[in-house]
């Protein structure tokens, strides 16, 4: 105990070759280096221990939960066919049941606009007056023409009544008289010709008053008072729409144009009964405005060509609209109702999506769900499934909560009800 190490102070020197152990001092390579090995050994063991216990205490603890585990309970249902009522959706194009461009007949400047954009006119009404002076003047020039072909009628008439006696008794010659004949005759043809003039006379004057040719809304007027007219404008002065009743036209593809084509032959064949408007009233309107239009329609004519570039045929169908809310050149979406027999239907929350794919889980007899691809489509309230194929009558599906679903999980199942 009384023996004392002493060490030398001198500067350390490093070798760059050597670790860092060969560096250390002597004392602390032989003492304290032994030491700390053993006591992280001690420790490292301990926790070696502490971790095998850890785990096996999980794994025990996992064995026992899951076998204590109890089945999720999931709503299911026994599917079965129906029949359901789905809608075809068309873009649409409104005109009235009459719908007339009116056009100048003659040239001339505006003189007067009787009407104002949006009335509603009655056949024959005044609508515009095209000031033309020429016509007036025609008029006259054709009345004064006829007035001196008729005078130029009696005067040969006059002519042939005095020279017929006097050939009987052998005065003048009969070739006097045949030339007076024919002066009669080129005079009335004269007067003929002088009447057909003052009537195109009169019809031109006439056409300086353009009135309307129906009953109806007028439309826009692009022209003004002091607008030069003519028949070859491009523009039209305005049009006129009878909208008491208006007509959709729609297009469809080559698969629906032959089922509206059997639907509308059944039409044609049921006019003769009784209750045959109630039947064939089932075409729905969509205004523009997304509400439903109260007046139902029905379909009227069927295009018998179908368009070689777009292979669609042309449907028109027609509705009454005794408050004219709808007008010429609008747009809509015709609905049409279509009964389909025999289908499954599911709720959309029973099926799930995988790459453009549609899954279900069909549980058997065991309460094991397995997924099941099917094609369906969505019906019109878009809370359901129409499926095409891929499930049977009586089996029985899962109805929600398929996010903690797997496939060949096992399940006990909550509310079970048979779709109507």
């Amino acid at each position: 105990d009384t023996t004392k190490l002493t060490f030398a102070p001198k500067s350390p020197t490093f070798n760059k070759n050597s670790t860092d152990q060969d560096n250390l001092p002597p004392l602390i390579l032989h003492y304290v280096f032994p030491i700390m090995k053993i006591n992280l050994m001690k420790h490292y063991n301990r926790i070696l221990i502490g971790l095998a216990i850890t785990s096996l205490a999980a794994c025990s603890g996992n064995e026992q939960q899951g076998q204590q585990a109890p089945l999720k309970t999931y709503p299911v249902t026994q599917v079965n066919y129906a029949t359901v009522t789905t809608h075809q959706e068309y873009p649409a194009k409104i005109e009235g049941i009459l719908t007339v461009e009116l056009r100048p007949k003659i040239q001339g400047y505006i003189d007067e606009i009787y009407v104002d954009e949006g009335a509603w006119v009655k056949k024959g009404q005044k609508l515009f007056k095209i000031f033309a002076n020429e016509y007036t003047q025609e008029v006259s020039a054709a009345q004064a023409n006829v007035e001196a072909a008729q005078a130029a009628v009696e005067s040969a008439k006059f002519d042939v009544e005095k020279q017929r006696p006097l050939v009987e008794k052998q005065i003048i010659s009969q070739y006097t008289l045949s030339t007076s004949e024919q002066n009669l005759a080129s005079a009335k043809a004269q007067l003929e010709q002088a009447k057909a003039q003052l009537e195109s006379a009169r019809t031109n004057l006439s056409y300086t008053m353009i009135t309307s040719p129906s009953d109806g809304v007028i439309g826009t007027i692009p022209y003004r008072i002091g607008s030069l007219v003519s028949s070859t404008i491009t523009e039209p002065l305005t049009t006129i729409a009878d909208i008491r009743k208006v007509r959709a036209y729609f297009s469809v593809n080559e698969k629906d144009f032959l089922n509206l084509s059997d639907r509308f032959s059944k039409q044609e064949q049921a006019k003769t009964n009784a209750d045959a408007a109630t039947k064939t009233d089932s075409i729905t309107l969509i205004m523009a405005n997304g509400k439903t239009f109260e007046h139902k329609g029905t379909i009227d004519a069927i295009s018998g060509i179908i368009n070689t570039t777009t292979g669609a045929a042309t449907v028109r169908a027609t509705f009454d609209n005794p408050q004219m809310k709808l007008r010429s050149g609008g747009s809509a979406t015709i609905k049409i109702a279509q009964e389909v027999d025999s289908v499954i239907v599911v709720p959309q929350s029973a099926t799930f999506e995988v790459q453009n794919k549609r899954f279900i889980y069909v549980m058997n007899d065991s309460n094991v769900v397995k997924t099941r691809e099917i094609v369906a489509y969505s019906d019109d309230t878009g809370k359901q499934f129409i499926v095409q194929s891929g499930l049977e009558p009586n089996e029985v599906v899962v109805t929600d909560g398929i996010n903690s679903l797997k496939s060949d999980m096992k399940i006990q199942t909550g509310s079970q009800s048979t779709p109507q």
